[in-house]
């Protein structure tokens, strides 16, 4: 028999069905409260994670909006970007970098062109053909110790050259003059004077005798003035002689060593050449539309000293810079002028080969050093830095001329001016004839710059190894050229 439930559970079961409604209503009151008590602290749990978390990507995104980036722009300033670029700007960095980089490649090749110049306007072609120099035969001991002769030989021809193209010249040498005045003397007194010799003159004949003999000698000075441009001293800058081009190799000393010296020597003097070529033919061109010296601006070029190549005491083969170029080779005694170009060179073997092309980076960065001069310009991997001394008389009133014609004829930049009177009369009885209009005595310290990128292709091998320049191989020019 099944268990009955107590009288008053069977009574309140009686009246809920009765009352279904109300217990329902009831029901709903009690749980309602609890349960949304317990589910409104969990979602009010989630909805505070949920807002934290925007919280945070908003300051973050903030955070970011205030930030600028600077976009480094090669050959310029960074250009400052307030917030971080998108695809867009990122875009458009690409494309100004890529019109960068081709303006840079464009301006490059314009100022190697400049330097060295192009085709029929080479500027600087080598003294001799690359197979008597750098590439001449070691192993072959003739053509070893000819090499310094036939190459100045060669520099002198080239000296003898560029004075004719510059339409320079010097007074009348003392025996040429000697003989013409004489001439004029015999003339005057036996024509004029009807007399048969100075001896027979009286003091009033003498005095005029002596007149017509100074009128004479400047007419002496004025025929070669009038064919000239300007003057150039005959001992302005040394063009080495076959005795000084004896003492270039130096003797008792390792071969391979004594080669090295003479190469660099040799190179050197090419290089010295080019820089003086530079100068007179901007000088040249400073007095373009004036018939002669003696209505041009520049007179004359009293000297030209090269400087050797910067940064001698500290560089290394890596640094870019020679460790030694540059010692005046011209000098009286040989052997300090063969010691300076043994320093110069290095043991670096001897092989006879044709060199292979330079390697020369021209996007490496090029430091200034504004301790040295205004410019800031040293030697580096890209181009080499040397300074020249030029003292000449010139028309003072139109120096800025000059100065501009160097800049024109190359990168020449007057680092260093410095002015002194000239007295045109004791000039003019040495023979130089400056004309009418005051002049000054310059001495200038001219900035030259060399693109290695074609000066390498004429450095021997010992020279690409102070400079710290490396050379690709030849067969491996000629793969890159097939392919």
């Amino acid at each position: 028999m099944a268990k009955q439930l107590p009288p008053q559970v069977q009574s309140a079961l009686l009246w809920a069905k009765s009352n279904t409604i109300v217990v329902v209503f009831c029901a709903i009151v009690l749980v309602v409260p609890a349960a949304a008590f317990v589910f409104a602290g969990k979602f009010a749990d989630d909805v505070r994670e949920d807002a934290q978390k925007k919280a945070s990507v908003h300051s973050d995104l903030s955070s970011m909006a205030k930030k600028s980036v600077s976009l480094p722009i090669p050959g310029g300033e960074p250009f400052p970007l307030a917030g971080l670029p998108n695809e867009d700007i990122v875009r458009e960095y690409e494309q100004i970098l890529t019109k960068v980089g081709d303006d840079a490649r464009a301006v490059y090749t314009a100022a190697r062109d400049f330097n060295a110049g192009t085709g029929a306007e080479l500027k600087h072609a080598p003294i001799v053909p690359s197979s008597v120099f750098p590439n001449y035969n070691r192993a072959n001991r003739s053509d070893a110790e000819s090499v310094r002769f036939r190459f100045g030989d060669a520099l002198r021809a080239s000296y003898e050259r560029l004075l004719a193209d510059c339409r320079t010249g010097v007074p009348l040498e003392p025996t040429s003059l000697k003989n013409a005045i004489e001439a004029a003397e015999k003339r005057f007194v036996q024509g004029e004077l009807k007399q048969e010799s100075r001896a027979k003159l009286d003091a009033a004949q003498t005095a005029a005798l002596d007149k017509q003999l100074g009128k004479a000698r400047i007419e002496q000075y004025f025929e070669i003035a009038k064919r000239i441009s300007f003057y150039v001293d005959p001992a302005a800058f040394p063009i080495p002689t076959r005795e000084v081009m004896n003492k270039i190799l130096p003797t008792g000393s390792d071969p391979a060593k004594a080669y090295d010296a003479q190469d660099a020597a040799l190179f050197d003097e090419q290089w010295k050449f080019w820089i003086i070529s530079d100068v007179l033919h901007a000088f040249r061109d400073a007095n373009a539309a004036n018939p002669s010296v003696l209505q041009a601006p520049l007179k004359r070029v009293m000297q030209i000293r090269v400087l050797p190549v910067e940064g001698a005491a500290s560089a290394s083969a890596g640094s870019g810079e020679a460790s030694a170029m540059g010692g005046e080779v011209a000098a009286a005694e040989g052997d300090a002028a063969a010691g300076d170009a043994s320093a110069a060179g290095a043991a670096t073997g001897t092989a006879t080969a044709a060199l292979g092309p330079p390697q020369v980076d021209p996007k490496v960065e090029a430091p200034r050093d504004f301790s040295r001069r205004f410019t800031g310009r040293v030697s580096n991997p890209v181009y080499d830095v040397r300074l020249v001394e030029v003292v000449f008389v010139a028309e003072t009133a139109r120096l800025p001329r000059i100065f501009d014609a160097l800049a024109s004829r190359n990168f020449m930049t007057v680092a260093n001016v410095r002015l002194s009177p000239a007295d045109p009369f004791e000039a003019a009885r040495d023979g130089y004839l400056y004309g009418v209009e005051p002049v000054s005595e310059v001495r200038a310290t001219i900035e030259t710059i060399w693109l290695r990128e074609w000066t390498a292709v004429s450095m021997p091998a010992v020279v690409r190894s102070q400079f710290g320049i490396s050379t690709a191989a030849p067969a491996a020019e000629e793969a890159s050229s097939a392919g």
